[in-house]
This record gives C-alpha cells, structure tokens and sequence, in this order.
C-alpha cells in the first residue's frame, strides 16, 4: 500500500507477480466453495430432505439486501509505527440465491469510506483518505424458519484498497502510495426480519469479521491420504456492524 520514493522497477515487477498470485488463489477457492455449496445442496435435493433447520418445501425466492453500518480495524505494525484504517462509515450489496430452504449462494460487494492513519508514539495523523472495497462470493446458512430467521454466514474474494492521493509523507519522508487487491475472507453471523403478510421485505441486522491476508502463500498437496490445501500469511483484521432491507424478488 505504501512503497518507498525510490521503488524499483523489479519491486513493481514483484507486487504484478503477488497480485497475479493471490487473484488466482481467491478465484481458485471462489470455485471450490462454490462446487462445495452446489454439490451439497444437490445432494440434500437428490436425498429427499433439506439442511438442518430448513424444513421442506419449495425453493425460496431469490433476495437482494442493502445495508449501511460502520467499519473498524485494519492495522499493520512497523518498527517505527502503525498504518491504521481509520474508522468509517460503511454500505453494502447482497444477492442472495436459493440453493435448498436453508441455504443460498451469496454475492457481496462492501465498501468503507475511511482514511489511512499514521500512527506513532500515541500521536496519529491521517496520511490520505482511502476506501476499501470487498468483493465476495459464499454461503449463508439460515439456522431457524419463522419470521425471524438468524443466520451465519462465510465467503471468500479480494479487497482493493484505494487511496486518494498518489503519495504520502511520513516523518518528512515523502513515500509513494498505491492501491492493493489483496485475497480476503469474511465470517459473519446475523438475522433476518420479515414484515407484510406476504413477507416480501424485511430488515437484515450482522456482525462480520472481515481479515485481509497479506505476505501470503498457499499451496494443493496430494498424497495416498487425500489431498489438502494450506494458504499462511499476515491478516489485516477488520470488524462491521451493519443494518438494512431486503426484498424478495419474484
């Protein structure tokens, strides 16, 4: 996110290699959660019975949510201080598609309006305004049926960073500043109130947790075992409270 005045081009070279990198390993895991997602959900359909708490019936309507709330945490520690993602305001999309009762493949894009801080020996100063933005594919499992419907949630995708200015000084150093598209994942848990007769709309309260991996690596061993595969690295930690509507659609 920042990079020193004189950056060279063979670091530029490496910061293209790293965002190759971790863009094919978000997509690579976007599609296995999706396989994973689908595959169960057939196989619940083919077994005659639905996820736990779901209950039977038809498959319910797909659903569009839009929500606002608030944003906090982000840091990376140096020797010689914290960039900090100051804390802001926060809004965000979600399509919801049914895969059985319980469960449905969820799209989400959330994006923060904030700053990044530089802070040092208790005094902070904010270097440049910044949003961060997360694009998400996943799951959401519905855990009770009536008009109140809680919910735990999970996905996978990448969070772009983007600063306003173009460099930044700290400690009367002048440094330059560029955006970052980083691998990320979110955990959430939250509900779902329904209204109306027809219950078509409703209110959506979650809490998410939303960690950034940086420095990261990952790898797919295979062996007579099985196989398994590991992804190691650094998490920027970010938390969200938020609320908004919902509206069935069809």
């Amino acid at each position: 996110m920042v990079t020193d005045r004189h950056t060279t081009v063979q670091e530029r070279s490496n910061d293209m290699t790293g965002f190759r990198r971790n863009t094919l390993l978000a997509l690579s895991l976007v599609i296995m959660t999706t396989l994973l997602c689908t595959g169960d959900a057939m196989a619940q359909r083919r077994g005659g019975g639905s996820g736990g708490g779901g209950g039977g019936g038809e498959r319910p309507p797909i659903e569009f949510s839009a929500t606002y709330g608030s944003m906090w945490g982000g840091n990376i520690s140096t020797y010689y201080g914290t960039l900090r993602t100051a804390t802001g305001p926060s809004y965000g999309f979600a399509l919801d598609v049914p895969l059985d009762p319980a469960m449905a493949l969820e799209l989400s894009y959330t994006r923060q309006e904030g700053g990044l801080d530089w802070d040092t020996r208790g005094s902070k100063d904010r270097l440049t305004d910044m949003s961060v933005n997360y694009w998400q594919i996943g799951a959401v499992r519905g855990l009770l049926e009536g008009q109140v419907r809680p919910f735990v949630s999970t996905s996978l995708g990448v969070t772009y960073y983007s600063p306003e200015q173009g460099t930044v000084v700290i400690e009367d150093e002048t440094y330059n500043v560029g955006t970052m598209t980083k691998f990320s994942f979110v955990i959430g848990v939250g509900a779902k109130a329904y209204f109306g007769e027809a219950q078509r709309f409703g209110l959506r309260g979650s809490f998410k947790v939303l960690p950034t991996l940086y420095n990261t690596g990952g790898g797919v061993w295979f062996g007579s075992g099985g196989a398994s595969l590991g992804i190691t690295g650094n998490a920027i930690w970010q938390w969200e409270a938020a609320i908004g509507l919902t509206v069935k659609l069809g």
